[in-house]
């Protein structure tokens, strides 16, 4: 039913326009590499100069690149059972939270404030107790940590709080990347030997059509080493940085992605890459970027067939809203977008915790979207039709009872696995209302989170903890960090934060 209902909205001879436009896109107008490297890498492959100083992208080339990369690899994780298993096919959802956020909000007045490392470390925290979060990644970016060092320490304190899979948070620069991998592969064992791999990094492509020099640098430095898997994450915005089509305007962002898998490809072949598409939205009467309308999340199920179409697997958008607290606009925004992003069965999803268009997060974001995901993985997951669902005689005893449904077995068998329990949500009385005290939803969440921070964090072994702290040392000194927060004094306020 929902593969009929895919079709129904994005037929396969749409995908494929898409596709073939996305092709010539690469072909007519190429690609703007401002890394002279990665110029000269692309050119020895077969591109060829275009206008404007710019790259064109040959269709044997992207072909090729396609071809190149492995259909199916694993994510480790610390904990057990809780590495991802990574293919194109429709499966499993893990969901994940936005990232890169620079504020921290109010979630009942709005008001914010730049994120610190101890944010970090809390909204970790939270996450981790999330039933329907399945990774994390950075979700804001502390400003009391030096910048060269932000993604080590953003790192380090997501480790120490949970044992799910922890992503890499986008990087700036190629050194970042190595001493990431180093202490992915201390938190996890894994080495990338055998498909498991213990990291995977997030690149973005610049909109439209623009390979940056310093991020290009990265790609390179981190690909050439080897042994992680590339994100390719364009952020276009729908009438501004990309077509207002929605049609054209994911075959430019699908060009983008396509764009950084023949450089990852070229460099080093069967490197896993997987497709992040960001695309958003712009408000026609302020030229603002949007996230929260529904072509955020509509614009995902495009995304994801195409992914699929070569092979790989796809992050896409889910819950967002551009609104500056959790009021009504924001369950209908995030709700909305999740549900769609969750219709084709990508295998990731983003966007947990999101306020504000992607500004800023709250953790009490973070136990609604958890609530919000409770329902809408039960709407999505097919329920039983056959004749023991459908069983006549327990129907016609439930009919002539005097007690009606609830004291049949039938209903016993079923109660619990067809209605789906509240995580969050209120569903008392009046009475009960009243003498709760609570204004919203908002304060109830409130709740939920005080009683999540109370916990005692997961931890880290001393010999990882101790490796991984020395590693953000020897990253400060190798690129001159002239002062840093000491790393054990960072963890040492997270054991005393439980």
């Amino acid at each position: 039913m929902i593969d009929d209902g895919l079709a129904a909205l994005w037929p396969p001879e749409a995908i494929e326009a898409i596709h073939i436009t996305s092709l010539a896109l690469l072909e007519r107008a190429g690609v703007r590499v401002e890394s002279g490297d990665a110029r000269t890498i692309l050119e020895d492959a077969g591109c060829q100069p275009g206008p404007q100083d710019r790259l064109l992208v040959p269709r044997q080339v992207v072909e090729e690149a396609i071809a190149a990369g492995p259909r199916r690899y694993s994510l480790a994780a610390r904990g057990d059972g809780l590495s991802l298993d990574v293919d194109p096919d429709p499966g499993p959802t893990y969901v994940h939270n936005m990232g890169g956020a620079r504020a921290v909000s109010d979630p009942q007045t709005g008001e914010a404030r730049r994120a610190t490392i101890a944010d970090q470390g809390d909204l970790a925290r939270v996450m981790h107790h999330l039933v329907n979060q399945h990774t994390l990644c950075a979700l804001v970016q502390p400003h009391d940590v030096p910048d060269p060092l932000e993604p080590l320490y953003s790192y380090l304190v997501q480790a120490f709080e949970t044992d799910k899979y922890v992503g890499g948070p986008g990087i700036s620069f190629g050194y970042q990347a190595k001493y990431l991998y180093e202490m992915a592969t201390a938190l996890t064992g894994a080495t990338g030997d055998g498909g498991r791999y213990p990291l995977d990094l997030a690149f973005s492509p610049v909109s439209p059509l623009l390979l940056g020099a310093e991020v290009t640098a990265a790609l390179l430095d981190t690909v050439r080493r080897g042994h992680v898997v590339c994100e390719i994450l364009p952020c276009p915005s729908a009438g501004t940085t990309a077509p207002a089509a929605i049609a054209a305007a994911v075959a430019q962002q699908n060009a983008e992605v396509l764009a950084g898998l023949v450089l990852v490809q070229v460099v080093a072949p069967g490197t896993p890459c997987y497709s992040g598409p960001r695309l958003s939205a712009v408000d026609p009467r302020t030229g603002l970027v949007t996230s929260g309308p529904p072509e955020t999340g509509g614009s995902a199920i495009p995304a994801v067939l195409l992914a699929r179409r070569y092979g790989m697997a796809c992050d896409c958008y889910g819950p967002s809203t551009d609104s500056r607290v959790a009021d009504a606009q924001f369950g209908i925004e995030h709700a909305q977008n999740a549900l769609l992003g969750l219709v084709a069965r990508p295998r990731f999803l983003s966007g947990v915790g999101d306020m504000q268009a992607g500004v800023a997060c709250s953790l009490e974001a973070l136990v609604i979207d958890d609530e919000i995901l409770n329902y809408a993985f039960h709407a999505l997951r097919p329920h039983p039709a056959d004749r023991d669902a459908l069983d006549v005689e327990a129907m016609v005893e439930g009919v002539l009872s005097p007690t009606g449904f609830l004291a049949t077995k039938h209903t016993r068998a079923y109660l619990r696995s067809e209605f789906v329990p509240p995580l969050l949500s209120f569903r008392g009385g009046d009475e009960e209302w009243a003498q709760s005290g609570y204004r919203g939803l908002a304060d109830i969440a409130a709740e939920r989170v005080r009683e999540l921070l109370a916990r005692e964090p997961v931890g880290l072994p001393d010999d990882v903890a101790e490796t991984m702290c020395g590693l953000i040392d020897t990253a400060a000194r190798k690129v001159g960090v002239g002062e840093w927060p000491d790393p054990r004094r960072v963890l040492a306020a997270r054991r005393a934060r439980g």
